[in-house]
């Protein structure tokens, strides 16, 4: 193997509907409910969009996300963000056998006026990020190095868009995306100046993801991260131990909202004698 090259591939195909997918979607469709129902035009990018949706018999890793959250979906009934999210999946899946990535997801919330550029770099994948998308006029699918075009994008979105919402999404698949994905933020950043990020990223040990905290936080970046573990960190295992978001610039009172809402989701996803956590960092 590469040395570069990482044993864990955190790719969208291979893990649609997991526990990371159900932190990441609900947290993006607070975020976009915060930003959105205004007068003003929201575009939203993704760095690496993927496929736009997935069928789930590829792998068993929903059933401890979504899977579970279907089970017990009465429990959120007064949850206004994760009974949306409950039902935007539940629109897109057929008959529990698919799931909607993040580019379906913020396009069922957000408005006519609003717009969105999906970034994939993978030709096959792309091209199916194309025919996801082909009669919606709001989206822009570009085929390339989404990470890399970063900056560029933000800036160009920003003169045509009253609020600009990027996910960065990557599927850690060399271990030089560590440190490539954060510096590219901290570049797109320091080139604007009200644009909010989210970086997701998987957590099996804290090694990786602190480095990479602490390179954006003595960039002068300022942004809060949000880590849920489902499964406790010395419990070692093939799947994702919880993940993480750093979130820069979320609008204001985002953060407390999703922070209020998580531990009823973290006690119905728990995988080990009902034991989570929720770590919450802010520089």
């Amino acid at each position: 193997m590469n040395e570069t090259t990482d044993t864990n591939d955190y790719s969208h195909r291979f893990h649609a509907g997991n526990v990371g997918d159900v932190f990441k979607h609900i947290v993006l469709l607070e975020l976009l409910r915060c930003v959105g129902g205004g007068t003003h035009r929201v575009h939203y990018i993704e760095s690496h969009a993927g496929e736009g949706g997935y069928a789930l018999d590829t792998t068993g890793e929903w059933t401890e996300g979504i899977g579970k959250l279907w089970a017990t979906s009465g429990y959120f009934v007064n949850d206004h963000t994760v009974s949306l999210y409950l039902e935007i999946v539940s629109s897109a899946s057929r008959g529990a056998r698919f799931y909607p990535g993040s580019p379906m997801v913020a396009a069922a919330v957000l408005g006519s006026e609003d717009r969105m550029t999906f970034w994939e770099k993978e030709p096959v994948t792309c091209g199916r990020l194309e025919k996801c998308f082909e009669k919606d006029t709001r989206v822009t699918v570009r085929r390339g190095d989404g990470i890399g075009a970063l900056t560029e994008c933000v800036v160009g979105a920003k003169k045509n868009s009253g609020s600009v919402v990027v996910l960065i999404d990557p599927p850690y698949s060399t271990k030089s995306e560590w440190i490539t994905v954060p510096n590219m933020l901290v570049q797109a950043y320091a080139a604007s100046t009200d644009v909010c990020f989210v970086l997701w990223y998987p957590l099996k040990s804290l090694t990786r993801p602190n480095a990479m905290i602490a390179r954006i936080r003595d960039a002068g970046v300022r942004a809060t991260v949000v880590e849920w573990t489902n499964t406790p960190l010395e419990l070692k295992r093939n799947r994702l131990n919880g993940s993480g978001l750093i979130l820069v610039r979320p609008p204001r009172g985002c953060v407390s909202r999703i922070l209020a809402g998580l531990p009823a989701v973290a006690d119905v996803c728990a995988t080990h004698d009902g034991r989570w956590s929720i770590r919450v960092v802010n520089f």
